[in-house]
């Protein structure tokens, strides 16, 4: 008997790891060796959330991770480090236009206005792409609590089982599954592509 594919609504991606590549995670990579010991985990997670909620402003994360880990970069040689180097998933941008049968969201915690920009910069702006951009700053909430996605799919009016989420983060998927979401743990577009075959978009 043939398997009746589950119906998706809303398609949500993520910014970074997702969209784009490359930028942040290359950043800390390259200029913050200590950021990657259990304790830098810590703090580094700690300052994230701080800045995706809007607790602190990106520069103040910047003056952070400096004082801390002694990076020794100005804030605005970290914010244009970051941002050179966030570089389009081509693949992925090629196939979002072609889902456009359903909704298409993004949803991403961002340093200060930096995801904003981003997508500017990037030319991924406007209704081709996303019908709407949640962005952690601007909600005062952020992946991986429940009450963020929840707030997502209520302005997107659709079911949880009706949404998909899309990001590079397994801890980010989670909580999108236990509220009864749909969730892929994106690699690259044509794992994507393959792993959207199995629901029926409407």
């Amino acid at each position: 008997m043939k398997k009746t594919k589950l119906k998706i609504k809303a398609i949500i991606f993520d910014l970074g790891g997702v969209i784009t590549h490359g930028g942040y995670l290359g950043f800390l990579k390259h200029y913050c060796a200590d950021c990657f010991t259990p304790l830098g985990k810590k703090k580094i997670l700690w300052l994230e959330r701080q800045v995706n909620l809007a607790k602190i402003s990106e520069k103040e994360f910047y003056q952070e991770i400096e004082k801390i880990f002694h990076v020794h970069l100005t804030s605005k040689q970290m914010h244009n480090q970051i941002v050179k180097h966030m570089q389009t998933d081509k693949g992925l941008v090629h196939l979002i236009p072609k889902l456009k049968k359903t909704k298409i969201a993004l949803f991403t915690n961002s340093l200060g206005a930096m995801a904003l920009q981003v997508l500017k910069m990037r030319h991924l702006t406007g209704k081709k792409f996303f019908d709407r951009v949640f962005i952690s700053t601007k909600m005062h909430m952020a992946k991986p609590d429940k009450q963020a996605y929840e707030y997502v799919i209520k302005q997107l009016k659709v079911k949880p089982a009706e949404a998909l989420m899309v990001d590079d983060r397994i801890e980010n998927i989670r909580p999108a599954r236990a509220i009864g979401m749909q969730g892929i743990v994106y690699k690259n577009s044509r794992q994507f592509a393959k792993e959207l075959k199995k629901y029926e978009l409407v």
